[in-house]
């Protein structure tokens, strides 16, 4: 469904993307990762359209991006970014219904059905009336979750749906300021998504959500492709001390079916229960 082909992009002279390449399919979870300044964001925000001026290809259902008008690519893919500022007291509802406005700027039953399923499932219903400033930074994203789910849903509902190769989201830091319960509810509802065809390209620093949820793995260094894979493929002692400059373990756990990434003095921890004695303060 997307292809990244030598994608390049330099602003205000400063080269910030070098020849990136990669695939993703409709129904993946795809994660990118990378140290500070890395070029993440930007990666994300090209094939959100925000950076027209790159070099290379971003094609999407083998359609350019450069090619494919506003409107078309407002219904096929929303767009969460990393920091959304609103400071008029909209209330909770008018904000998650921003979403339906790619569709009509009159909503009808459907409409307010689809805003009202979205908010449900991203666990702010109760807070429909509220006025959006007055909410905690983990509330607010919740309803920027609810507001781009709103966009893409073409019914209320997750539940025989099949949005292969029609929809994709891209989302820039989705679980910032959210406790470990709305963490979890916000990738499962990601992975609801991919179940139904939605290819879901996420920015992600926690390495054990990234473990957890994540088909694919895109590592960045230095505005550059470091390497892509599995969750196995990538997240190696090595390929994280050379992208991140950190030393980390790699553990198993019988009760997870993926790698568990520690630093190598936590890890310690784990290996030495005098040393953990030592260290409890």
């Amino acid at each position: 469904m997307l292809h990244i082909k030598n994608i390049s992009l330099t602003l205000g002279k400063m080269p910030i993307l070098k020849g990136i390449s990669f695939d993703a399919s409709a129904g993946e979870l795809c994660v990118i990762m990378g140290a500070n300044g890395a070029g993440k964001s930007t990666l994300l925000k090209v094939i959100a359209g925000e950076y027209p001026t790159y070099n290379g290809d971003v094609m999407i259902t083998g359609k350019e991006l450069r090619n494919i008008p506003v409107a078309q690519q407002a219904t096929t893919r929303a767009v969460l970014s990393q920091h959304v500022t609103l400071n008029q007291a909209f209330s909770v509802q008018d904000v998650a219904a921003m979403g339906r406005y790619v569709y009509s700027r009159n909503l009808g039953s459907l409409d307010k059905e689809i805003v009202k399923s979205a908010l449900q499932i991203m666990q702010v219903y109760d807070l429909k009336d509220r006025a959006y400033p007055t909410l905690s930074g983990g509330q607010k994203q919740r309803v920027q979750m609810a507001r781009v789910l709103a966009q893409l849903l073409e019914a209320p509902g997750l539940q025989e749906l099949d949005y292969t190769g029609k929809k994709m989201l891209l989302l820039d830091e989705p679980v910032t300021g959210m406790d470990i319960l709305h963490e979890q509810l916000a990738l499962q509802l990601a992975t609801k998504l991919t179940a139904a065809g939605v290819l879901v390209v996420a920015v992600l620093h926690d390495f054990q959500l990234a473990a957890a949820f994540a088909h694919r793995i895109i590592l960045l260094k230095e505005g550059a492709l470091y390497t892509q894979g599995t969750v196995d493929d990538v997240f190696t002692s090595a390929h994280i001390k050379n992208s991140f400059g950190v030393d980390v373990s790699i553990l198993s756990h019988p009760q997870c079916n993926y790698p568990l990434v520690v630093t190598a003095a936590t890890a310690g921890l784990f290996q030495s229960p005098a040393r953990k004695a030592l260290n409890v303060f």
